[in-house]
């Protein structure tokens, strides 16, 4: 398992800094496994990420699991950016939860394109979410 400290280390080291949304998110490095292709990242959840019923606005939701796939593409080797993304929403990330958890790995592999799998934890483990994407290596000039 890797610290949060050396993954931020290793994302600046490849020229990636840590993305600013990651910084407003209040993200957290957990774990990066780079034998089975994972990362896993936790984010608070905070009353301003609320619609008024008031549950989590879905794009926050895409975020957390976005900007967990992103850095996994750098700290894999790639610099990669999305070309589509696609989420289903299984449970309501509501005010009664205190934290997220959110889990990438690359799926496959196939020169620049790359297919990313995600899901989406709540604090007492209920699966609140999954998404795949698909991301293209940015050509090296």
């Amino acid at each position: 398992m890797m610290v949060e400290e050396n993954l931020e280390n290793m994302l600046v080291n490849e020229g990636i800094p840590v993305p600013k949304e990651w910084v407003e998110l209040e993200g957290e490095f957990l774990d990066f496994d780079k034998n089975n292709q994972t990362l896993k990242c936790k984010f608070p959840v905070r009353e301003r990420y609320f619609n008024p019923l008031p549950t989590t606005l879905g794009g926050i939701i895409d975020s957390w699991i976005d900007i967990t796939m992103g850095p996994l593409t750098v700290l894999l080797g790639q610099k990669a950016v999305s070309k589509n993304f696609s989420i289903k929403y299984l449970k309501p990330v509501g005010p009664s939860i205190e934290y997220v958890t959110a889990v990438a790995w690359r799926e496959s592999i196939d020169g620049r394109n790359s297919l990313y799998k995600g899901e989406l934890y709540l604090d007492n483990g209920d699966l609140a979410a999954v998404a795949e994407s698909e991301f293209v290596e940015i050509r090296k000039s």
